[in-house]
């Protein structure tokens, strides 16, 4: 069989678009829409995003390590 190559690029299509809510504090409170998200684990359950340093939420999830990730609904994922 002759060798493939392929060029780089993302090969799990579709990634879930996901809603991230965070913040531990009303004044920091916010929702983040992350594309790059996936599974981890389900026993315990456990999944991951990717989010830039440059993203505001980005900072205030390194300060509290926890986030709501939010499925979200065919009606709404067009406008993610």
């Amino acid at each position: 069989m002759e060798k493939i190559t392929w060029k780089p690029g993302t090969m799990l299509y579709p990634l879930p678009a996901v809603m991230v809510s965070c913040g531990a504090e009303p004044q920091e409170y916010n929702i983040v829409t992350v594309a790059w998200t996936g599974i981890v684990n389900t026993d315990p359950p456990m999944c991951y995003i990717s989010l830039r340093k440059s993203r505001y939420s980005h900072g205030i999830i390194s300060g509290v390590l926890s986030v709501v990730a939010n499925g979200c609904v065919i009606k709404i994922v067009n406008y993610t």
